[in-house]
Formats: C-alpha cells, sequence, structure tokens
C-alpha cells in the first residue's frame, strides 16, 4: 500500500502552527514557575486547605490550559469533549482551543485566495520560488 505524499503547504501550516504553540506554551511556563512558588508560599504561610490553595487553583488553571493548547495535536480525538479536572475530579469543558482559532483563520485565507487577493499572489510567488529551489536541488 502507498502511502500519499504530504502537501506542501499542508506541512509549512503545520510547522507554523508547532511553532507558534510552542512559543505559547514557553510564554506559559515562564510565567507559571514564579507564579506557582509564590502560590506555594502564600499557601504554606496561611495554611490554606486543598479548596482554597493558590497553587492547587493554578495547577487546575495549567490543566485547562495545556488542553486549550493542545500543543501537539489532538490527543482526544474527540474535540470538544469533556477532559477530567484532577484537583476537582469534576469535568471541565474547553469550548475553543487554538486548534478551531487557527482553523478559523486559515479558513479567512482560503476565502482570501478563492477570491484573488493578496494572499493568492503571495502563495503563487512562494510556490515559484519553492520550485525553483527543488529543481536546483534536483538539478545537482
Amino acid at each position: 500500500m502507498h502511502e500519499p505524499d504530504i502537501s506542501r503547504w499542508i506541512l509549512i501550516r503545520d510547522m507554523l502552527i508547532f511553532q507558534v504553540k510552542l512559543a505559547i506554551d514557553a510564554g506559559r511556563d515562564l510565567l507559571l514557575s514564579p507564579v506557582s512558588i509564590i502560590c506555594g508560599l502564600i499557601d504554606i504561610l496561611k495554611g490554606h486547605s486543598i479548596s482554597k490553595s493558590y497553587f492547587h487553583k493554578l495547577m487546575a488553571f495549567g490543566q485547562k490550559s495545556d488542553t486549550w493548547l493542545n500543543l501537539f495535536g489532538n490527543h482526544n480525538h474527540n474535540k470538544g469533549e469533556e477532559s477530567l479536572n484532577i484537583m476537582s475530579r469534576k469535568p471541565a469543558k474547553v469550548d475553543v482551543n487554538v486548534d478551531q482559532l487557527f482553523s478559523q483563520v486559515e479558513s479567512l485565507l482560503k476565502e482570501q485566495h478563492g477570491k484573488g487577493g493578496l494572499t493568492a499572489s503571495a502563495k503563487a510567488t512562494i510556490d515559484r520560488y519553492l520550485n525553483k529551489i527543488v529543481a536546483n536541488k534536483d538539478s545537482e
């Protein structure tokens, strides 16, 4: 059985989306690291219970943001279904995730491309340059 080739544009799209997701994830990690220490210290000093714990609330937020970001694709295979919140054991519904936002942007760009707008000429130019690169590589 022959596996179909991946489209150049699908691969470029997937790489760009992954890089944006990595940047968002890195920014979130940089923010959550010091905030988690501060929340933990406040909980220790005030003697908070788990239900009032700032640290555990931050962990629940981190889990929701993980689900929203969906860094490595569709882990759940059931988009829009409920995911389990570890701390409260209650279902946590995620209405919109970053993949859906990218999908909306992609739809808008495809619509503009169909109308022959700026994206159509940009795509044609990029295609021309990529074809030249591939042709030069094949001729070597």
